[in-house]
């Protein structure tokens, strides 16, 4: 038995966590994937039955964001599975949480990351006493030349000065909303969209999206957005413009 802890997993570990990854979804639905581009800030454990040359029988992968508790998600081998594998990572894991927790002296809440329709996970869950906490949709929308060609009415769109990726709404001089986006290859990120409380209810919310539509057409190909499934509101604003969702999942705390 042999457990690396990676933050750079090689080209030969990335290739060992999506076959995992490909061996899972055979077995089960499941729309979770690897963490193998570059620069995630992952903490990833890989857990291999006979040395690192083997197949991988199993991993997990835990992200520490700025605000908000630790994220885990893990996988294992539908044929290598009631050999304790599963017990083995979350100790591992759960000590890399102690020690950030040590080292930013601080405490942070731990959950896991799961697609409700795959069976083991949900079992796997329940055993341990996980609780459901939320559960958040990826939707995601291809940009078009046709999206360049709308004008905004009400508002005007501006960058902050210190953060180019932080987009601004404006009216009368006034900030009523902000969304930030990270450009992934040709793909691109929205994250934190909000219209202020009190512009909301007045289809501002809809205008903004609109527009940085607009911008975003000419930074790439498809936009990607993630909702909490509580948010009514926002999923609804999400689909009249032109948004599907292609993944849903739910965080359990633990």
């Amino acid at each position: 038995m042999n457990l690396i802890h990676t933050t750079k997993p090689s080209k030969i570990q990335k290739a060992h966590m999506t076959n995992l990854v490909n061996t899972c979804k055979a077995a089960e639905p499941l729309s979770l994937s690897a963490p193998v581009e570059d620069d995630l800030g992952y903490d990833i454990l890989l857990l291999y039955e006979d040395g690192d040359q083997g197949s991988l029988a199993a991993m997990s992968f835990l992200f520490f964001p700025q605000e908000g508790p630790c994220e885990c998600c893990v996988f294992v081998d539908p044929k290598k599975r009631r050999r304790g594998h599963f017990s083995l990572l979350l100790d591992k894991t759960l000590d890399l949480v102690d020690a950030y927790e040590k080292a930013k002296k601080t405490s942070v809440d731990f959950c896991f990351l799961a697609d409700e329709r795959t069976p083991s996970a949900m079992a796997a869950l329940t055993a341990i006493g996980a609780k459901y906490w939320y559960s958040e949709h990826r939707m995601e929308r291809p940009l078009t030349s046709k999206d360049k060609q709308f004008s905004l009415c009400s508002l005007t769109i501006e960058t902050d000065s210190q953060d180019p990726n932080l987009y601004c709404a404006m009216q009368e001089g006034r900030i009523i909303g902000t969304c930030a986006i990270l450009p992934w290859n040709s793909q691109i990120y929205l994250y934190a969209f909000q219209i202020h409380e009190a512009y909301r209810g007045q289809g501002l919310g809809q205008e903004f999206l609109l527009g940085m539509l607009s911008i975003l057409a000419d930074m790439g190909t498809q936009v990607t957005i993630q909702v909490s499934g509580q948010n009514y509101i926002a999923r609804n604003l999400y689909k009249k413009t032109g948004f599907r969702t292609t993944e849903s999942l739910s965080y359990y705390l633990y």
